[in-house]
């Protein structure tokens, strides 16, 4: 049985200070489908991107039709009180010093990451009649160039591998809590049950050293070699880009077979289409050992991508992640230092906790099963 978290964006809209329709329609539609018709963004300072989840979620990514040209673009979430805006994490993972931090500006496919941690007001508000949790953007300074249009937009629940209502309904609670989930008058809370899966889905992928949610990864270097290179995380979703050092600056490569390079999912592997001379690129041939590349040229090729398996697509381990991940979390409740109502209204404490116990052992096989063999 898979997770019940979705990540599909359940409302998409565009709100336009001028023109007509000022609240774009059916742009959800369009935004879950990989090859319907792009739609357009933000324009200008008044325009805003709204996007709407049942759930709470920690990224967003979009899958660019037309690159956008903007001067900055702003975020904010609707927390107690209203709009608060929020700085992104895209910045963040540039770390090379030949490279400027930059934010994701629509300029090409791409994830931004939100810092859940900064957004602890963030609550269900109505936007346009229709109360969803909401992330906004727009476009802050002044109107775009070139105004970006987008194939597909996806979300990363923060909670992917099952969520408070799978929890809930493995715990049998609705008859104890009169609910019909874990919210904020439930003890645990909502809340505190989210923090719960969010440790075991960290729990299972360092046991199995999978993931199967959506993971951005940047500034990620290796070795220039001819017969291409596998990167370091398994399960590509999605090749964003790669640079290759020139001695000057990083130079960009166009993805395909008759391009630049190409990725191979069957293999994992990313192979060059053509051969690139790099100024101090050398091999001795005296040498015991073969001598690639020296000094500046040391790991000359940089790559970005998107990693990890999709829960929902993958049939033979998805089942076990799910169900991993739930009896974790609901082991966590029941161990927790104070029970509350929840844990022990029509309950034994003695057969709960040999239940937690159970529920341990099943997830500690499940991880077991799932976890890989590397070769290094």
């Amino acid at each position: 049985m898979p997770s019940s978290a979705v990540t599909i964006f359940e409302k998409v809209w565009v709100n336009k200070a001028s023109g007509s329709p000022t609240w774009s329609v059916n742009t959800e539609i369009e935004a879950q489908s990989i090859g319907g018709t792009a739609f357009d963004l933000m324009q200008d300072p008044g325009d805003f991107l709204y996007l709407g989840s049942d759930e709470k979620f920690d990224a967003a990514y979009f899958d660019v039709e037309t690159p956008g040209s903007y001067t900055s673009i702003k975020w904010e979430y609707n927390g107690v009180g209203g709009w608060k805006e929020i700085v992104p994490r895209s910045a963040s993972y540039e770390r090379d010093a030949n490279s400027t931090p930059t934010y994701y500006k629509f300029q090409k496919d791409g994830m931004e990451e939100f810092p859940i941690n900064q957004m602890s007001d963030w609550a269900t508000n109505a936007v346009n009649s229709l109360t969803k949790y909401w992330v906004r953007a727009s476009s802050a300074t002044a109107s775009a160039d070139t105004v970006a249009s987008i194939n597909s937009i996806t979300k990363r629940p923060i909670n992917t591998y099952c969520t408070t209502q799978d929890v809930f309904d493995l715990m049998q609670l609705k008859n104890v809590t009169n609910t019909d989930n874990f919210d904020t008058t439930t003890i645990p809370t909502k809340m505190t049950v989210e923090d719960y899966i969010s440790a075991a889905e960290a729990k299972i992928e360092y046991r199995t050293r999978k993931q199967w949610r959506i993971h951005y990864v940047t500034d990620e270097y290796h070795e220039f070699n001819l017969n291409g290179f596998k990167p370091r995380y398994g399960n590509m979703r999605k090749l964003l880009g790669l640079e290759i050092w020139s001695g000057a600056n990083w130079e960009s490569k166009v993805i395909g077979r008759k391009e630049d390079f190409f990725y191979v999912p069957d293999t994992g592997m990313i192979h060059f289409s053509r051969f690139f001379i790099l100024p101090a690129r050398f091999a001795s041939y005296t040498a015991p050992v073969w001598r690639w590349g020296g000094g500046e040229f040391t790991v000359p090729v940089k790559i970005e991508y998107l990693a990890g398996r999709d829960l929902y697509e993958d049939s033979r381990e998805g089942g076990l992640v799910y169900d991993a991940a739930r009896k974790l979390a609901a082991a966590d409740i029941i161990r927790s230092a104070d029970y509350g109502n929840i844990a022990v209204s029509g309950m034994d404490r003695v057969m709960l906790a040999q239940r937690a116990d159970a529920w341990a052992m099943e997830a500690e096989e499940h991880m077991d099963s799932l976890r890989s063999f590397e070769v290094f």
